[in-house]
Formats: C-alpha cells, structure tokens, sequence
C-alpha cells in the first residue's frame, strides 16, 4: 500500500540479520566462499569472526561483489549464441523480403516493378539536400530540342489535305466549302455521312462546316489510331490564333479541360517551352498528364506559322501516382490565312497522336474524337476573338504587351481628336467672314474694285486662321 524505502528493495521487510548470523545461516552461505570445504569447526569460527570484523569497518559490499570471473570457453559460447540469434534475425527479414519481391512481381508488370523501384529511390534521394538539388538538373536543349528541319516537313500539309479530300470527299459535298445549313443532303445526292474511301490509309472520320477529321492506324502498330484535322475560321486572324495556343495563362481561363497547366523551362531565342498538362478525363477514369516540348514558328515570308510539341521527360515533373502519365504524344499545327496574319480569315491542319497506355473502349475513342476535339476547337476560336479584349485588360504575355503598345497608340490618337473642334469652329469662322465680305461687296456695288474685294477676304482668312491658331496644343512646343 505504501512504497518501500531504498533499502527494502535489497533486503525483505521481515528479514533480521542479527538472526541470521545467530543462527548461523549467513555465515554457512558466506563460508562457502570465504574458506575451502572441508574444514573443521574452528576454521568455521574463525571466519564467523572473520564476517563480523567485516560488518564492523563497513566493507561487506566487497566481499559480495568479490564473485568469481567466467573463464574464457564460457564467454566464447555467449559470443556464438548471440552471432547465432543474429544470422537468424538476418536470414528471416531476408526471407521476408524475397517472399514480398516474389509476390508483387507476380500481381503487377514488369513496368509497375520498375517505377515502384524509381519511386522508391526518389523518396530515399529526397531525405538528402544535395541529392534533391542534383535531382533539379537543367534540360538539355541541344539534345532535345524541336529542330527547324523537323518542323518544315509539314510545309505542304495544305497541298496533302487538298489530295486527301479528292480521294476521300465528294469536292461538290466539301463540308469545308459549304455555308451553315440544315440540309442533310450532299449535292451528288447521297447522304451527308463520312465517307468510306481511303487514301494512305486515311479514312473521314468527321465532317462539319467549318472541319473535317481523318484517322488512320498509326505505324507502331499500338492499336490507337493518328488523327488529321482540317478547319477554316473566317471570323479570327491566323497570329492571334497562333497567341491563344502559346499564351498558358489565358489558357487557364477559357479551357476547362485542362486541371493544370504549368511551364517548366524555356528557350527565348527559339520560342521553345517545357508544358506540364494534366487533362481532365471522365469520372470513371483516371485523368491523363503530358510532359511535352513545344516550338512554334512564324514564317513570315510565305505567310505561315507552326507549332509542333513532343512528349519529353523532365526533372522538374515526375510521374505521379494519382495520374496517368501520356509517354508518346505528337502534334503539329499549320497555320495559313487568307490575307494577312493579323486580319481575319485562316485554314489549319493539325496531325495528331497519342498513346494512353491502356486498351479503352471504342466507345470512348468516339466520343474523345467526335465531341472532346471540336468542342476544344470551338473553344479556341472563341477564345481566339475575345484575346484582345483579355490583354487589354489583364494580359501579361508578349503577344499582350504588344497589343497593349497598339492600344496606347490609338487612345493617345482618340485623344487629339478635340482638336477637330477647333477645325470645325474655324472653317465656320471663315465661312462667316467670307458671307461679310460677300455682303460689303454688294452694298458698295460698283465703286470698289474686285482687287479690293479678293484682298479684304484673305485679310480676314489669315487673322482668322493666325487667332485660332493659339488654340492649338502644338502651337506652343513648335520651334
């Protein structure tokens, strides 16, 4: 119920070692020690005396510590024993790992093995500082770059999309060529339906007004198919429309698709860009991310402009476990007007692929290319018309502050406009004086010359024209 004190923790509290020793049981167990067997009585009493000589200078502690020293095969067996229970611990966790390896390489492939070992590594690599800053390694541009021969294979992809369209479309039913209507009926009278005519293995897929889509197998043999596009916009002009592809933070605002959008590096002097993309994909599913090269590229003595992107690898974005990672991604967009690049009126052909990874159903396919494409398309040409608007209010890109050094220019012309009053106030003087002179010169009638008549109006035209000028702003900063 209560503690014990110190000493009770070494000694019962009903022991007595008067007793004890009266008794002679103390100094049995301590004889055993303290003299050889085998002795005699006397010897006995001799270290009784011997015991309590101890007890009274105090120094019974060393005589209980003076204990006998393990000879050496008994401290080589403990070291065997304990080396023994080692290797067991070892070989168990060893076996343990093996059985988890063994396990999971048979649940998951040979590519889920391996990024869960990437993964693996880049948690052990981010508890280190100077491995984490080594990890933030700057792209290698020269290696990866968009080259400019690359991007002018597709200089006559407007020449390819006019061959395609003879092989594959009615020309009389060019969907491209027809004005908006609610006639379901092609001019050589069959139905308005893709086609089934092939050429280099495209085949229509899609056909509106203002667009038509192609696809074909792609040439890895992946079972996805290559998509080529052709549409004309005639209310937007072919550099703005180039500005809204390139500008990532009005993207942010009118493409709802996109979860995220972010730049990692970039090249200024080739117009080049690192662009981490996570789209947005239906519920069931798991939304995909690109990591991806773009270049773009105006060509303003033929009057065409590209933008081609590739799928790259960067430090800066990795794989993430939550997110569907697109590893094989092309695109490629030319960009023709009809005049000018900065007057409306454009046509475009955009080649497209990508590789998901999985086996998704026909269904889904269809519904990604017959309504996720145009509607992505008529939200760029949407955005496209309101871009002015955007940087004049709150753009930042360069496309931007270009637009906004034009607008200044324009309100600072707005603004010298008053001056018109002052032009208009003195044309209506000089009217009025000329009505005065006219009507000096009918009353003087032929007593004054037309000499004196012709003077008298330019008199008054120059103090009219020298009064008004004091009025003008200019007046006073000319030499």
């Amino acid at each position: 119920m209560f503690p014990r004190r110190f000493s009770e923790l070494f000694q019962p509290a009903n022991s007595n070692l008067k007793n004890a020793i009266t008794n002679g049981e103390f100094q049995k167990v301590l004889a055993q020690k303290l003299i050889r067997p085998n002795v005699g009585f006397r010897d006995f009493l001799n270290a009784s005396r011997k015991f309590h000589e101890i007890l009274k200078r105090g120094q019974l502690f060393k005589v209980l510590l003076a204990r006998p020293v393990a000879p050496k095969t008994h401290r080589t067996n403990v070291l065997k024993v304990w080396a023994y229970h080692c290797e067991c611990v070892f070989a168990q966790r060893l076996r343990r790992c093996q059985q988890m390896f063994s396990l999971y390489s048979k649940w998951w492939e040979e590519r889920a093995l391996k990024e869960f070992i990437r993964k693996l590594k880049q948690n052990i690599t981010k508890r280190g500082r100077g491995v984490a800053l080594a990890s933030a390694a700057v792209y290698n541009w020269d290696q990866h770059r968009i080259s400019i021969d690359e991007i002018k294979k597709n200089e006559n992809q407007f020449d390819y999309i006019n061959t395609l369209k003879e092989n594959t479309i009615c020309l009389a039913c060019d969907p491209t060529k027809k004005d908006k209507d609610k006639d379901s009926m092609c001019k050589c009278g069959k139905a308005a339906v893709p086609s089934s005519k092939t050429y280099d293995n495209w085949v229509p897929f899609v056909e509106k007004t203002d667009l038509v889509i192609w696809r074909r197998p792609h040439a890895s043999g992946s079972g996805h198919y290559e998509y080529k596009m052709f549409g004309t916009y005639n209310d937007v002009s072919a550099e703005d429309f180039l500005n809204v592809q390139v500008d990532i933070d009005y993207r942010r605002k009118w493409d709802t698709t996109a979860v995220q959008l972010k730049q990692g590096e970039s090249e200024e002097l080739t117009n080049s860009d690192i662009i981490y993309w996570e789209m947005l994909w239906p519920r069931l599913f798991v939304n995909r991310d690109y990591v991806f090269n773009r270049r773009y590229l105006i060509d303003e003595s033929k009057k065409v402009l590209y933008i081609m992107s590739k799928s790259t690898v960067h430090p800066n974005f990795p794989k993430y476990a939550d997110k569907y990672r697109i590893e094989d991604y092309f695109s490629c967009m030319v960009i023709r007007p009809y005049t000018d690049l900065n007057k409306p009126g454009l046509e475009f052909v955009l080649t497209y692929y990508d590789n998901p990874g999985v086996n998704i159903p026909g269904s889904v396919t269809t519904w990604a290319t017959t309504r996720a494409m145009p509607d992505f398309l008529d939200k760029l040409r949407e955005a496209t018309r309101n871009y002015k608007k955007y940087c004049k209010s709150e753009g930042k890109s360069k496309a931007c502050e270009k637009m906004k050094v034009v607008f200044n220019r324009q309100e600072e012309g707005e603004s010298l406009d008053y001056c018109s009053v002052f032009r208009e106030a003195k044309k209506m003087l000089i009217q009025h004086a000329k009505g005065e002179s006219n009507e000096d010169e009918q009353d003087q009638g032929n007593f004054d010359d037309s000499s004196d008549t012709n003077g008298a109006t330019q008199t008054s035209e120059n103090e009219s024209t020298s009064f008004f000028k004091y009025f003008h702003p200019l007046y006073y900063f000319s030499s």
